[in-house]
């Protein structure tokens, strides 16, 4: 599978399964120098693969694709040039993710996939305007708390990984945990999340053992 096709299964996979809406978002993979990103305005299911851009990480220019690169490529490339583990991005406006960007708050870590993927809780990024250097920076400080995801206040959700499948993984689980916590914050007034001391044995065991699969392209 060439990696514009891995960025087109990536944008058919988040559309499926309600992550995003229209062609809200976007997908990248790094490959060496080359950061591969979904085109602007381009709805998931009309990708194809001349349509990719392809970008020089090192001068921030187009070098490949026939449509111009997402209006969001300076966080890819930001986060990329902070974190060299990371080689996939996905980033989402799904339900819950939003709901919890709009109202500025975390969301908690009460199970053990969420501790094991994220990190822990998901931290609110301040907010900055769409496609700007300040949104790109915003993210890049609240992802270095050691979380493969963040919410981006009043925006959506950026999530990270060592491979593109296991952002997209994290995608998943950040939406799944941002829905369970409206749900256990609705009934509970005084839920107990995670103890810090269980979460970093859980990301750990992760990292080392369980992950292997999940990172490998």
């Amino acid at each position: 599978m060439t990696v514009q096709q891995e960025i087109i299964s990536g944008g058919r996979r988040i559309l499926s399964s309600g992550l995003i809406k229209g062609t809200w978002g976007n997908i990248s993979i790094r490959r060496g120098d080359t950061l591969w990103i979904t085109p602007s305005g381009v709805p998931y299911d009309e990708l194809e693969e001349e349509s990719v851009a392809a970008i020089d990480m090192a001068t921030g220019g187009q070098i490949a694709g026939n449509l111009p690169a997402s209006s969001e490529l300076l966080l890819h490339l930001k986060i990329y040039k902070h974190f060299p583990i990371i080689n996939g991005i996905v980033h989402t406006h799904s339900i819950y993710a939003s709901a919890f960007a709009a109202l500025l708050e975390e969301v908690p870590c009460y199970t053990e996939d969420q501790a094991q993927i994220i990190g822990g809780d998901i931290p609110v990024a301040e907010y900055a305007l769409p496609g700007t250097d300040e949104l790109a920076e915003n993210a890049v400080s609240a992802l270095g708390k050691g979380r493969f995801a963040t919410l981006m206040a009043n925006h959506g959700l950026v999530a990270i990984g060592r491979s593109l499948k296991e952002a997209l993984t994290a995608a998943d689980i950040a939406e799944k945990s941002a829905q369970l916590a409206s749900i256990i914050l609705s009934l509970n007034k005084n839920p107990k999340p995670l103890s810090h001391e269980d979460i970093t044995l859980l990301r750990e065991k992760y990292l080392g053992e369980y992950s292997k699969k999940i990172i490998k392209e």
